[in-house]
């Protein structure tokens, strides 16, 4: 029979053992691995379903919270960090609770110098005062190897805190400052601190079981058993009003540890009893397996063999039906699946972001690329622009130009007349005006566009002129409209004098007498509008005199008119316009517009 039992221990120790090695958590508990597969499904959901940064940081501070209530502390702070990435590809808001949430698991882990740096951070990020106080607080406190000063940051944080309602801080700041006083070896003022947190926090929370736990150990560090297992009756009483039926066998379990410890052996297997009846009546075949193992060890120790054996054959006995009913051990299974498929959904995730980042870089490379083939092709097409209009203008300069070797020519053949008959004081008067007029013309020959008042002086020599050459032949009218500023009006330069020009020596000059020219300039709707109105001969009977060499003068005369209103209309985007007719009645009329 002793054979049997033996065999027996081998076997549940070596099973439960190799199948306890395989678990994430193992608390002993299903409540935790229940709490952790929740949160586990939330993130595999907000990563499945492509749910916001700020939702996925979420799903991940919750993770690392329920990881860190497990005990699990590495994981914990790996998925707060995880939050805490998420959050910065979000709008960030929670940033300042993931730092400082991962500042207590670094504290926890005991890596004072990283928690310092995430408290730092939280601070930095705190809008709230109050918060930030905190956080400086306990960065400065990881900064401090005594106890007595790292007390002194967290009795700043009390006083802060007595004057908030924020009960999870409170909660926290008296579990620290418990800790700060065990380091300091003042067990009674840890359990003093550990019970001013009991007041606070719910009683039936998990919370509230770990901070019950805590003082339980304290109580055996200082050798209270009494009080020990006065407060661990309680915590049993407690689990088995709110608490899953795992984890009252778990408390039961320690209660018989401590029995043990204080000699009351009865008292234990008691406790280990209850904790073994109750396992079978949850099927949890881990709870039963440990308390029917320790319950033989118990009773060989008693000499009570045939307890022993008895316990251990009731155990194989049920042990298929506590697989078979077994929640907790499917529980773990669902949660290696979970961080799997979350691994997974990751790794996924990575690959997404990683291929949207390339294509985002791809992107913007194309778009730089277009951007500066745009503006190389902007740049070629303003130089292109910019060559053409020179061109315009160049030609333009070339056709105003060209109209004035006509009039120079003219004006010098009346000089030779003047002088071949004798007529010093015409030919010293008119060379006198040319010269005035010419150096007005040379000095306006590189502009496009001048003042009416400088056209009405030229225009008004150089009709001058012409009567001097023409005394009998014509008179002139130049009438400028009231209402028009002759000094703001620019008008085109050299396009009004060659019409003028044009009806005296092709019109007026074939007359004997009374020919008259009238210049006018006024406003009209659209801008202004300058009229040449003369009483000559007209342009069919003009055409008739002239022989073969003044036909193709006045007919390029035009054309060189023309080509002129063109170019400035495309270089500056004016609308001028020329129109030439005979009159009904007689004689011509010019009309320029712009």
């Amino acid at each position: 029979m002793r054979y049997f039992t033996l065999i027996v221990f081998s076997l549940f120790i070596t099973v439960g053992g190799a199948a306890q090695n395989s678990i994430a958590v193992d608390t002993g508990d299903g409540t935790y691995v229940r709490q952790i597969n929740a949160a586990l499904n939330q993130v595999q959901v907000a990563l499945a379903e492509n749910k916001s940064h700020d939702e996925l940081a979420a799903a991940y501070f919750n993770l690392g919270k329920t990881y860190a209530t497990a005990g699990d502390l590495t994981k914990a702070e790996l998925n707060i960090s995880k939050a805490i990435q998420e959050s910065l590809a979000g709008n960030g808001k929670n940033r300042a609770q993931y730092y400082r949430e991962l500042g207590r698991i670094q504290e926890r882990r005991k890596a004072y110098d990283p928690a310092a740096a995430s408290y730092s951070k939280a601070a930095e990020l705190s809008s709230d005062s109050t918060q930030r106080k905190l956080n400086l607080n306990d960065a400065a406190r990881m900064k401090q190897s005594s106890p007595v000063k790292q007390m002194e940051y967290l009795n700043q944080n009390a006083v802060i805190l007595n004057n908030t309602n924020d009960d999870y801080e409170r909660v926290q700041n008296l579990n620290s400052m418990a800790n700060t006083n065990v380091a300091m070896n003042q067990n009674p003022l840890a359990i003093m601190n550990y019970y001013e947190a009991l007041n606070v926090v719910d009683s039936t929370s998990e919370e509230a079981i770990a901070i019950q736990s805590s003082i339980v150990d304290l109580y055996v560090a200082s050798s209270d058993l009494p009080s020990a297992i006065s407060v661990q009756k309680e915590l049993v009483k407690e689990t088995a009003e709110t608490k899953s039926g795992d984890r009252i066998v778990e408390e039961l379990k320690v209660l018989s540890s401590l029995y043990l410890k204080a000699d009351s052996t009865e008292a234990a297997i008691r406790a280990l009893e209850s904790a073994y009846t109750k396992a079978v009546q949850v099927y949890s075949f881990r709870g039963a397996r440990e308390s029917a193992v320790l319950l033989a060890e118990l009773y060989a120790k008693q000499s009570r063999s045939e307890k022993a054996d008895s316990i251990l054959r009731d155990f194989v006995e049920q042990s298929d039906l506590l697989v078979a009913y077994d929640s907790s051990m499917f529980n773990r299974r669902q949660l290696l699946i979970n961080e799997e498929r979350i691994s997974q959904l990751e790794k996924q995730q990575a690959l997404q972001d990683d291929l949207i980042t390339r294509t985002n870089r791809y992107n913007w490379l194309l778009i730089g690329s277009v951007a500066v083939l745009t503006v190389l092709l902007g740049l070629i097409i303003n130089a292109w622009f910019s060559i053409r209009k020179r061109n315009r203008k160049i030609a333009l300069q070339s056709l105003r130009r060209e109209m004035n070797p006509h009039f120079i020519f003219n004006s010098l053949n009346s000089v030779n007349q003047f002088i071949a008959g004798n007529d010093e004081r015409k030919a010293n008067q008119f060379l006198t005006s040319y010269s005035g007029l010419m150096r007005n013309i040379v000095e306006n020959s590189g502009k496009d566009f001048i003042s009416l008042d400088t056209e009405l002086h030229q225009l008004r020599k150089y009709l001058e002129l012409e009567k001097l050459r023409f005394p009998d032949k014509f008179d002139f009218y130049v009438e400028v409209d009231p209402d028009i500023s002759i000094e703001e009006v620019q008008v085109p330069n050299m396009l009004i004098q060659p019409n003028v020009e044009n009806a005296i020596w092709h019109g007026l000059r074939y007359k004997d007498s009374g020919g008259w020219i009238r210049v006018k300039f006024a406003s009209s709707d659209s801008g202004f509008i300058v009229t040449i109105d003369d009483n000559g001969i007209g342009l069919q009977e003009s055409a008739r005199l002239k022989t073969k060499n003044q036909k193709m003068h006045e007919s390029r005369g035009l054309k060189n008119t023309e080509e002129r209103v063109r170019l400035l209309n495309e270089i500056y985007g004016t609308k001028i316009s020329f129109t030439i007719e005979d009159k009904p009645e007689g004689g011509t009329l010019a009309t320029i517009t712009w």
